[in-house]
């Protein structure tokens, strides 16, 4: 069976969730069913990852089941990787260039103050000095 690594909190031990689709053999609507296995981790999976496990002779009261093979890797991070490299990619495009050289001129007006800010402290502490 195929499934998702759902949780790695126990110690060579990971919860995977197994769903498969059904349907009502009255009203004929499809759903999804899902059940959760607490499977032996001798490869040690990350969470969301996809893995294929297999049934095997009991490890303990509750486990049955041993990872095989990881399939795929964490969905959900690759997802938002590409969905980050997209908007990146949108924004350099919304934002020209010309754009970004009005914000290093900000900058630069703030450094300037921040001087004349410094000068004007100097010229305080010298006075209080003397």
């Amino acid at each position: 069976m195929i499934g998702r690594v759902v949780s790695t909190k126990m110690q060579k031990t990971v919860t995977v969730l197994i769903e498969r689709v059904a349907k009502h053999p009255l009203y004929q609507k499809t759903f999804i069913q899902s059940k959760r296995y607490l499977v032996d981790d001798p490869v040690g999976v990350k969470m969301g990852d996809v893995v294929e496990i297999v049934k095997v002779k009991p490890i303990s009261k509750n486990k049955h089941w041993r990872i095989v093979k990881v399939v795929g890797k964490n969905l959900e991070e690759i997802t938002e990787s590409a969905l980050k490299a997209a908007a990146e990619k949108i924004i350099a495009e919304a934002m020209p260039e010309g754009k970004t050289e009005e914000s290093s001129v900000i900058s630069h007006q703030t450094e300037e103050e921040t001087n004349k800010r410094q000068e004007k402290l100097k010229e305080r502490k010298e006075k209080s000095e003397s």
